[in-house]
């Protein structure tokens, strides 16, 4: 398997780096979420020397925690059993209009319940 068949492209790398609402280690290091360690390993090498600790520290530090969440098959499948992190309210609206339904809720609706729910959740 060839890198660049699994790493993104440098500008849409460095379109998601600069993008805040990154969600997954994958995206951060512009992989998919079907490779092996050494994928991993080329995609996070590839990345830090793009974007260099000296030169971009912040990006960096996205970059390492990425590599070090996802760095062995162990790592990946751990993520995927007991990542807790919460989707953003806007692409929980995403999916859930996605259903193909003939009876789908109107994306109103859909607000309003993911609303009800954040501030059950803050409370």
């Amino acid at each position: 398997m060839l890198l660049y068949s699994s790493v993104l492209s440098a500008n849409r790398a460095a379109y998601l780096l600069i993008n805040v609402s990154m969600k997954t280690p994958y995206e951060v290091l512009g992989i998919s979420e079907e490779c092996n360690d050494k994928v991993v390993k080329q995609g996070y090498l590839l990345m830090v020397k793009q974007f260099s600790p000296e030169r971009f520290p912040e990006d960096f530090q996205r970059i390492r925690h990425a590599y070090e969440k996802i760095k062995t098959e162990k790592d990946r499948a751990a993520l995927k059993l007991f990542d807790k992190t919460l989707p953003e309210p806007e692409e929980l609206i995403r999916e859930l209009t996605k259903v193909s339904a003939n009876n789908r809720p109107e994306e109103q609706t859909l607000q309003e319940l993911l609303a009800q729910g954040v501030q059950q959740i803050s409370k």
